[in-house]
């Protein structure tokens, strides 16, 4: 198999294997009672263990890759191919994003409207002050419309350019503004903020170190795609992030605690996944890489 699949292909298989690992850990790993972390908990260790030999082998297989010259890689065209099935994964990966933002907002919505029944104008606040924290919910009713709001406007920027990606022959490339990659990352490093101040007062740090990890890989990786616009490039960079966020979103779907945070997680995977395999593929198809790679 030709080298520029063995990252995709690793972090792909190491998310999957740290999902196993973390479902087992948040079954036997926390104190029914307290949510504290049970000291000596086997798969916990060997999540940790995994990801960090995964992130020696994400660098290691990063090196492997080409580095960036004055010639590229540049985006969209070193992004484009005819394949529809590429561009099916990062379009795929959008929309999840985008239904996962929607219903949050409508989530956030109904909950305010509800608590605006019952205390008025002013309900919301004093409510969730005595009720919300106790009732094992995480963001406020404003809050989670904020944060449904970032992963839509992520979202939204992100298709036009995954669009360009697809090379019709005979047919005019599209194009778009390269603003509209430096979306993704603002909206997601914001989207941290907002998840760490909730996590933050949580005193076992094994409960949510997985999701805090996975925002900031995506931001990481996002913010490095939109690099490939502007011909400032760091190939291997954008490789070892976006590996790693893939790895890590797949591995927080185990502590998604509605559709929407799992949605927003895979659909994070897939948008990454698809844009570095967009990057490495070179305009070829995976099996046409395989076949002439061999195996």
């Amino acid at each position: 198999m030709k080298k520029q699949l063995l990252l995709p292909l690793a972090s792909a298989a190491g998310g999957a294997a740290a999902l196993v690992l973390r479902l087992l850990q948040n079954k036997t790993g926390f104190e029914a009672a307290t949510g504290l972390p049970v000291p000596g908990n086997a798969p916990g260790t060997a999540l940790t263990a995994l990801l960090a030999v995964l992130a020696a082998a994400l660098y290691l297989l990063a090196r492997l890759l080409p580095a960036e010259t004055e010639d590229g890689p540049f985006f969209p065209e070193d992004f484009r191919t005819v394949n529809a099935a590429l561009v099916a994964l990062p379009v795929v990966g959008i929309f999840l994003m985008a239904v996962s933002g929607a219903l949050d907002i409508a989530a956030g919505a109904a909950l305010m409207n509800s608590l605006e029944a019952v205390g008025g104008p002013d309900g919301p606040s004093v409510i969730w002050s005595t009720w919300g924290a106790s009732s094992g919910l995480t963001f406020t009713p404003k809050a989670r419309i904020l944060a449904g709001a970032l992963a839509l406007i992520a979202a939204v920027s992100l298709f036009p350019p995954a669009a360009c990606c697809r090379r019709r022959p005979g047919v005019r490339p599209r194009t778009a503004s390269p603003v509209l990659l430096l979306v993704s990352p603002v909206c997601m490093v914001s989207r941290l903020v907002l998840a760490y101040r909730v996590d933050s007062v949580n005193p076992a740090l094994q409960a949510y170190y997985v999701e805090i990890l996975a925002l900031t890989f995506m931001t990481l990786a996002f913010y490095r795609l939109s690099s490939f616009a502007y011909h400032a490039a760091k190939p291997r960079r954008f490789a070892l992030y976006a590996g790693a966020a893939v790895v890590l979103c797949l591995a927080a779907l185990a502590d998604g605690e509605s559709l929407s945070a799992l949605l927003l997680y895979a659909g994070g995977a897939a948008v990454l996944l698809g844009f570095l395999l967009l990057w490495l593929t070179e305009g070829q198809s995976v099996s046409e890489i395989v076949e002439s790679g061999g195996l």
